[in-house]
């Protein structure tokens, strides 16, 4: 995404995401080639988490050009795990909005 970014000519931005939705409609145990394979849909509850943007210049200008790219690719991968861990916990365990951390706010916009 970094390499398509900054040969696009116009700016562009990285937000990691988290969403949490797998056991809505989980994929089915066996692929099917045929149109209409049965798929199980349940109700329970689903997350999604936008964390602040990472950029490369800032991360590449905190260490060496060789590291660069894989303490970029750790940020993002770090961030993404913090967050769905958050909503894990907030789904799974039962924890609502108050697993909520330092670093990943959980909010229902619509109460």
């Amino acid at each position: 995404m970094r390499r398509l970014i900054e040969h696009s000519g116009t700016p562009g931005h990285v937000y990691p995401l988290a969403l949490l939705c797998y056991d809505i409609m989980p994929p089915p145990r066996q692929v099917e080639k045929e149109i209409g394979e049965k798929r199980i849909i349940t109700f329970h509850g689903a997350g999604l988490s936008i964390a602040p943007q990472i950029s490369f210049p800032e991360i590449a200008a905190a260490c060496e050009e060789s590291e660069a790219k894989d303490a970029y690719s750790q940020a993002l991968y770090k961030s993404v795990s913090e967050q769905y861990n958050v909503l894990k916990s907030a789904i799974h365990g039962k924890q609502g909005l108050e697993a909520s951390t330092a670093g990943v706010s959980l909010s229902q916009p619509w109460n």
